[in-house]
């Protein structure tokens, strides 16, 4: 998902947000639209959804229309229900003090130019030509966003942390098996250094304050909102269509993770993944179809002084809490190489995740479940007036499974790289690595394996007695309870 415009547009994560790691974000939202086009490169006309063109799942529908002032408060309150959450209540959105322009309900600056202007299809450049015209026109259209709304309103933009446009249509986020609307805009974290090389200044003028950063997000990326892409679904003989919505919450958590200084954690030369699933700094901000995204790692979360880590030396006997209880366990390897241990669980109920309810609802129907209805009906989430959700009792309960997170981390790779925002992009030697109890280090790495995705993180990456990939390569284990130690694979070795 992220390769395609992370490569392109991340460059330098550090800016003066990161002082704000202990602040509540006062964010300043501002609503785009686009000239009116039939365009077919890009999904809907370049207004927001005003009202519910396609029902097609009803209750289940993933953040429906009107996508209004006060749909945009639900984000926001749900925004800050995540980082309260993954925080232990050390950071969140100050939502009092944030603000929605326009003013009006339904209103948006219109753009001077259409969608497809700033993300145009072009075939007859090289894909560095390419890439550096994309990086160009989502840099314009942050400006142009910027430009208008202080024009109209006067906003006091000094007042605010953080700069979000949301605009109107899906975002080039999300690659199912057809790409028909190549003009769609990419979600995109701007950072200084886009700015000064596109804009030529010190940020963008707005009367008493230079904007040198920001986001730059859809209205919604629930595809089937729209139906034109129902019908490229049903053409292209995809069932369950209402298994393919997304939730917003998980790529705004991802990109204001990056504003407020979390780096990226994926591999940004390829686009591969270097945590998976198991970390909002790379696939896990598409958990739970981005309704549940995975919590920052374990480093990210101490880091910010969020947590603050028990360090142990081997032979020790510890319990360790869900990572709810805040407590990780640190074991020093040298000067510069530690391992961090957290126990996270995907229960909603006693033994019970979302994977189990699916394969107990196909065994009693032979029809695959929706996995919205699930979220929607069994886990505890709070949806609020405008459908929304707004409240996640747990967002490790869009993990694949239960049980320990042992993370390799070296301090003398991240220092080397974290300017370059690439200290993951050696699959051999990460900052931040997973230790995988499977055996094989498959996170990052092309897999041909049938039914399921190594690469992006699987249950067994997990550590839990019973473990069989975790058995299979360590056999001579035979059932006793699991050990990590320099003859075990994976081992304890620097």
């Amino acid at each position: 998902m992220y390769g395609r415009f992370n490569k392109m547009f991340i460059i330098v994560l550090l800016t003066t947000i990161s002082l704000l790691w202990g602040v509540d974000l006062k964010v300043l939202v501002l609503r785009v639209d686009f000239k009116v086009d039939n365009n077919k490169g890009t999904t809907g006309n370049g207004k927001f959804l005003l009202e519910n063109k396609s029902d097609y799942c009803g209750n289940y529908t993933v953040d429906p229309p009107p996508h209004d002032k006060s749909y945009f408060e639900s984000q926001l309150k749900a925004l800050d229900s995540y980082f309260r959450s993954v925080s232990n209540g050390h950071f969140g959105i100050d939502l009092e003090k944030s603000a929605i322009f326009p003013s009006n309900s339904k209103s948006a600056y219109t753009m001077p130019d259409s969608m497809s202007y700033y993300h145009p299809f072009i075939s007859d450049l090289s894909q560095e030509e390419i890439d550096a015209l994309h990086e160009e026109r989502i840099v314009e259209l942050f400006s142009d966003a910027i430009t208008n709304a202080y024009q109209s309103d006067y906003i006091l933009f000094n007042q605010y942390d953080l700069v979000v446009i949301f605009h109107a249509g899906v975002s080039q986020d999300f690659a199912f098996e057809f790409d028909s609307t190549p003009e769609d805009i990419p979600s995109t974290y701007i950072d200084y250094s886009m700015i000064r090389k596109h804009i030529g200044d010190d940020g963008i003028y707005t009367g008493d304050t230079y904007i040198k950063s920001g986001i730059i997000l859809p209205e919604t990326q629930n595809h089937i909102l729209y139906p034109e892409m129902v019908d490229n679904f049903n053409q292209k003989g995809i069932q369950n269509v209402c298994n393919y919505q997304y939730g917003l919450t998980g790529t705004f958590a991802m990109l204001v993770g990056q504003a407020i200084g979390l780096p990226s954690l994926w591999n940004t030369e390829t686009g591969e993944s270097g945590i998976g699933i198991f970390g909002l700094m790379d696939q896990g901000s598409n958990n739970g179809q981005g309704l549940l995204p995975a919590p920052p790692v374990a480093w990210n979360r101490i880091l910010f002084g969020w947590e603050k880590p028990e360090v142990i030396i081997p032979d020790e006997i510890v319990e360790i809490e869900s990572r709810l209880a805040g407590k990780t366990l640190r074991i020093d390897i040298d000067n510069d190489e530690y391992f961090l241990i957290e126990n996270r669980t995907n229960w909603f109920r006693s033994n019970v995740d979302i994977d189990s309810v699916k394969r107990v609802i196909y065994e009693e129907t032979d029809t695959i479940p929706n996995i919205i209805e699930i979220i929607f009906d069994s886990i505890g989430v709070v949806r609020d007036d405008n459908g929304v959700v707004i409240s996640v009792p747990d967002y490790d309960i869009g993990l694949p499974g239960s049980g320990l997170l042992i993370w390799h981390i070296d301090e003398s790779i991240i220092n080397d790289n974290i300017q370059l925002n690439s200290i993951n992009n050696n699959p051999k030697y990460k900052g931040i690595g997973l230790e995988e109890a499977g055996g094989a280090q498959d996170i990052g790495y092309v897999s041909t394996a049938l039914f399921r995705n190594p690469p992006t993180g699987e249950p067994f990456d997990m550590w839990y007695q019973g473990n069989p990939e975790y058995d299979e390569v360590n056999s001579n284990i035979n059932g006793n309870p699991l050990e990590f130690n320099s003859m075990t694979h994976p081992n304890t070795n620097s």
